[in-house]
C-alpha cells in the first residue's frame, strides 16, 4: 500500500477512533443527567438518539453532515421541560394587565395550564394557537413575553420570507447551499424540550405546492407524528412533540384549512381607548426598564400624553415613545430631574430617520 494511502487509513481510523470516544462520552453523560435530576424534573425528552447519531455519522459521505452529526454526538440528547411554578397562575393576570386585548389567550393559558397541573411534574404545555387580527397589534411583543412569563425560551420565523419547506425542515445535505432547518436549529439551541416557536404572518406564505413551506407542520402541529420529526439535512430524528407552536396572521381565511383545523384560533381585538392607555404605559415602563437611563424619566406618563398615544396602533407606541423621550430631553436641555414627557413631544407623523436624531439627546443625561 502507498505511503500515502497508509497515512489516509490511519487519519480515518483515528478519526472514528474520537467519533466513539466522543460518543460513549456523551452517553455516559446522559445517563448522568437523568439520574442526577431532581425528582420533579425527571420528565425529560429525549430530543434525539445519540446511536441513531452515530451510525448516521458511519454511514454519510457528506462531510458536511458530518460535521453537524459530530457537533450533535457533544450535545446532551435529553432536554429539560419547562415546569408549572406556584406563581405562574398569578404571572398571567399581570400579563392581562401589560397586553387587555390578550385577555381571550390569557385566558386559554390558564385553562391549559390548570389541567397540566393536575398531573405531576405540571409540564408546561400549550395548545396550537393562531392569533388573527391586523398589524400592529404587538403580538409578536406578547408571546415573546408571554414565554418568558413561563420560564422557556422563545423563537420567531418570519413566515412571509420562507419560499420553501427547506427553510424549516431542512435541505438535503447533497445540495450546495443546503444546512439544517430552523426547526431542529431551535430544538438544539433551546434549554428546554418545550420552548415557545412563533410562526410570523403564516397567512402570507409564498412558494409551489412542490416546495410549500407549510408541508412540515401537517405533522409538526400533531404531537404523535411530531415526536418523529427528520430534518432533512440531519435526518436524524428529533422529538419535537412538546413544542408549543403559535402562529399569527392578518387574514386567517388564506391559511389552507388544514393548518386551521389543527389550531385553535384566537382573534385578537383592537383595544379600546381604555385599554390603549394602558398598553401604552406598559410600553413606557418597558422602556424605563430596558435602558440605564430610563431612571431619569418620570415612572409615569400624565394624562394627556396617554390620551394621545391611545390613538396609535400598540406597535407604533414603542417608536413614538422612544422619538417623545428624545424630544424632552432636547426640549429640557436634560437639566431637571424627573424628565416628565408632555403631549408636545409625542409626534405620531415623526419617522425612523427623526427617531434616532431625537434619540441622540438622551446622551445629555
Amino acid at each position: 500500500m502507498p505511503a500515502m494511502n497508509k497515512k489516509s487509513l490511519k487519519d480515518v481510523l483515528k478519526t472514528q477512533t474520537a467519533v466513539r470516544d466522543d460518543f460513549a462520552y456523551f452517553s455516559d453523560q446522559t445517563e448522568k443527567l437523568k439520574s442526577h435530576l431532581p425528582e420533579a424534573d425527571k420528565q425529560v425528552f429525549e430530543l434525539f438518539n445519540h446511536s441513531e447519531v452515530k451510525e448516521l455519522l458511519d454511514f454519510t459521505q457528506s462531510d458536511k453532515q458530518k460535521a453537524v452529526l459530530r457537533a450533535m454526538l457533544k450535545e446532551p440528547s435529553v432536554k429539560r421541560v419547562a415546569i408549572i411554578n406556584d406563581d405562574v397562575l398569578q404571572t398571567l393576570d399581570g400579563l392581562e394587565d401589560q397586553f387587555p386585548n390578550f385577555s381571550e389567550v390569557i385566558s386559554l393559558c390558564k385553562t391549559s395550564l390548570l389541567l397540566s397541573s393536575l398531573e405531576q411534574p405540571g409540564i408546561i404545555q400549550l395548545p396550537p394557537m393562531l392569533l388573527a387580527g391586523p398589524p400592529g397589534l404587538g403580538k409578536t411583543l406578547f408571546m415573546h413575553t408571554l414565554a418568558s412569563k413561563l420560564g422557556t425560551d422563545f423563537y420567531s420565523l418570519d413566515m412571509s420570507t420562507a419560499s420553501s419547506g427547506f427553510v424549516i425542515n431542512g435541505g438535503n445535505c447533497s445540495w450546495a447551499d443546503s444546512k439544517p432547518g430552523f426547526i431542529s436549529d431551535s430544538l438544539r439551541k433551546s434549554r428546554f424540550a418545550n420552548p415557545v416557536i412563533m410562526l410570523d404572518e403564516v397567512d402570507k406564505v409564498t412558494g409551489s405546492s412542490q416546495f410549500d413551506p407549510l408541508a412540515p407542520f401537517y405533522s409538526l402541529l400533531e404531537a404523535h407524528t411530531a415526536r418523529r420529526f427528520v430534518d432533512e439535512y440531519i435526518e436524524v430524528p428529533m422529538n419535537a412533540s412538546a413544542v408549543m407552536w403559535v402562529a399569527t396572521a392578518n387574514e386567517p381565511e388564506l391559511i389552507p384549512a388544514p393548518i386551521l383545523s389543527r389550531m385553535h384560533i384566537v382573534d385578537i381585538p383592537q383595544p379600546t381607548r381604555s385599554q390603549a392607555r394602558k398598553i401604552a404605559q406598559s410600553v413606557y415602563t418597558g422602556l424605563l426598564k430596558a435602558n440605564p437611563w430610563g431612571k431619569h424619566f418620570a415612572p409615569y406618563l400624565n394624562e394627556h400624553a396617554l390620551e394621545k398615544l391611545a390613538t396609535l396602533p400598540p406597535r407604533q407606541m414603542k417608536h413614538c415613545l422612544k422619538v417623545a423621550m428624545g424630544q424632552s430631553v432636547q426640549r429640557s436641555g436634560g437639566k431637571y430631574r424627573p424628565i416628565i414627557i408632555t403631549h408636545k413631544d409625542i409626534r405620531p407623523d415623526i419617522r425612523d430617520s427623526s427617531e434616532q436624531r431625537g434619540m441622540g439627546f438622551l446622551a445629555k443625561i
